[in-house]
């Protein structure tokens, strides 16, 4: 997988220990879904909704 600048946002986020809600926003096929897919498998269970759909 593609490293992103946005893989380390995703964990220092994962790291602090008063989380509000994350949403990711930003230009079509830049690969938003893949990085917060990656950071799902961090987790024991991993949500995923879709605004868009």
């Amino acid at each position: 997988m593609l490293k992103r600048k946005i893989d380390n946002h995703l964990r220092a986020w994962k790291e602090k220990s008063e989380k509000l809600p994350l949403v990711v926003l930003g230009a079509r096929q830049v690969g938003k879904t893949t990085s917060i897919r990656e950071l799902g498998k961090l987790y024991e269970a991993f949500y995923e909704i879709n605004f868009i759909r």
